[in-house]
C-alpha cells in the first residue's frame, strides 16, 4: 500500500487526537474515532498512484449487513469468526488514481475505524493443499495440582501456500501484468502490510464471489517471503507463509 498524504473527513468530526492517523498506521486493533454528522466519507489522499484492486475496512463498530463503498465498488460489512466488523471491497476499475473516498453508509452517531488499506493486485496462482490456521496467543501453564491456568491471548489466522508452477518471465520479467514473483515479493519485505485472498470463485461457474473473498481475505504481513524454487528449465514454483494482524 502506497503511503497515506492525507486524510479528510466528510459528514464527520475526529474524536481521537491521531486526527485518522490510526487508521493506516498497520495496527487495525488501533482505532480512530468519528463522530458522525451526516453522511460520513472518509477521503484519503495517495503518496502515489496506483490501480487499486482490493480495499479493506477493518475493525469497524457498526452492525453487519452496513453498505461501504469506495473506488466504485460497494460491499456490506460483515462478521468474521473472530467477531470483528469489516468490509472488504473489489473495485474492477483500470484507471490509476491518487486519492479514495471510503463512504460508509451508517446510523451510528460515533464510528470506530481500525485500518484502511488500499492495494493493487496481482494474481498469482497457488496449488492444490494450501492451508489456513488458526494460531491461539494464549499463554498456558498448570498448577501443582495439573490445573490450566491461562492468559487470554488474540487468535490469528496464518497462510501457507505453495505457488503453481510459472515460467520465467511470470518470475522475473514482469509477465504478470507487469509485475512478477520477485517484484511482489520485494514488495512484501520487512514486514509491509499486505493482503492475501486465497479462495474468491464459485466451485460451481468459476465466477469471482465477492463474500468469499471477504470471508477468505487475510490483512497482515508476510512471515515467510515468496521464494523461487526451480521445477525444470525455465519453470518454478515458490513458498511462503503470511500471518493476520487481527482487528
Amino acid at each position: 500500500m502506497p503511503a497515506v498524504q492525507s486524510v479528510a473527513l466528510v459528514g464527520g468530526t475526529w474524536l481521537t487526537t491521531d486526527a485518522g492517523a490510526a487508521m493506516f498506521d498497520g495496527k487495525p486493533g488501533r482505532r480512530t474515532r468519528i463522530h458522525r454528522t451526516g453522511a460520513l466519507s472518509i477521503n484519503v489522499t495517495l503518496a502515489e498512484g496506483l490501480v487499486p484492486g482490493v480495499i479493506a475496512v477493518l475493525g469497524l463498530n457498526v452492525p453487519e449487513g452496513v453498505a461501504v463503498s469506495a473506488a466504485g465498488a460497494a460491499a456490506l460489512t460483515v462478521r468474521l469468526p473472530d467477531g470483528s466488523v469489516c468490509a472488504w471491497l473489489f473495485p474492477t476499475a483500470t484507471a490509476t488514481v491518487s486519492s479514495v473516498a471510503v463512504v460508509i453508509d451508517t446510523l451510528v452517531a460515533n464510528v470506530e475505524v481500525g485500518e484502511i488499506a488500499i492495494f493493487r493486485v496481482a494474481d498469482i496462482g497457488i496449488k492444490d493443499g494450501w492451508a489456513v490456521g488458526p494460531i491461539d496467543a494464549s499463554v498456558h501453564n498448570r498448577t501443582k495440582g495439573g490445573q490450566v491456568n491461562t492468559v487470554p491471548g488474540t487468535v490469528y489466522r496464518r497462510l501457507t501456500a505453495t505457488f503453481s508452477g510459472r515460467p520465467t518471465d511470470v518470475v522475473r520479467q514482469r509477465g504478470l501484468a507487469g509485475t512478477d514473483w520477485e517484484t511482489v515479493a520485494m514488495a512484501m519485505s520487512r514486514r509491509q502490510r499486505a493482503c492475501v485472498v486465497p479462495q474468491f470463485r464459485d466451485i460451481r461457474t468459476k465466477a469471482f464471489d465477492p463474500g468469499l473473498a471477504a470471508r477468505a481475505a487475510i490483512y497482515g504481513h508476510a512471515t515467510q517471503l515468496p521464494t523461487t524454487e526451480n521445477l525444470s528449465r525455465q519453470y518454478f514454483t515458490g513458498y511462503m507463509e503470511f500471518e493476520e494482524i487481527p482487528a
